[in-house]
């Protein structure tokens, strides 16, 4: 009787033993790198950036296609990290006589949602042009050009400008 007793005894303990490991492999599992990029991180930018880009892309180029929304939201983050000019978005959006949908009324635009993905896209990732590429108009403007330009729905050019 009594050997029954001690297995019966010992069964309980190997089920915690068990139990423990288990946990403790769990813990260290969710403590991996693996674990650690499943977990939601908050995005870099915030929610007033993300408003200001997309309305600013959707204000310059709604129509456009996702190459040209891309140039014109990488223009405004390259200013934002040139010198040159302010610091933050909303400075650089709003500089007097610099793009006129803060003047005319586009910018209240609503952004499409292929535009509320490219301003994601470009505050995760940052700008797709080089960093000099600081102008866009229907004209050359600056010390070059940046490859060809592009064709606006209504059948005008873009230039995409170095400075």
């Amino acid at each position: 009787m009594q050997k029954k007793k001690s297995r019966a005894s010992k069964a309980p303990r190997r089920s915690k033993i068990f139990l423990a490991s288990a946990l403790v492999g769990i813990m260290i599992a969710s403590s991996s790198p693996a674990a650690e990029t499943e977990m939601e991180t908050e995005p870099a930018y915030s929610e007033e950036d993300l408003n200001l880009l997309s309305h600013l892309i959707a204000g310059e180029c709604e129509g456009c296609n996702r190459q040209m929304k891309t140039y014109v939201g990488s223009v405004v983050l390259n200013r934002v990290a040139d010198p040159r000019y302010p610091g933050t978005l909303r400075e650089v959006i709003y500089q007097p006589e610099q793009y006129s949908c803060t003047w005319d009324g586009n910018f209240e635009k609503e952004p499409g949602e292929e535009t509320i993905e490219v301003a994601k896209y470009l505050l995760e990732n940052g700008s797709q042009l080089p960093p000099n590429v600081i102008f866009q108009a229907e004209f050359k403007q600056g010390t070059g050009t940046y490859g060809e330009p592009l064709l606006a729905p209504n059948g005008v050019e873009m230039y995409f400008c170095t400075g």
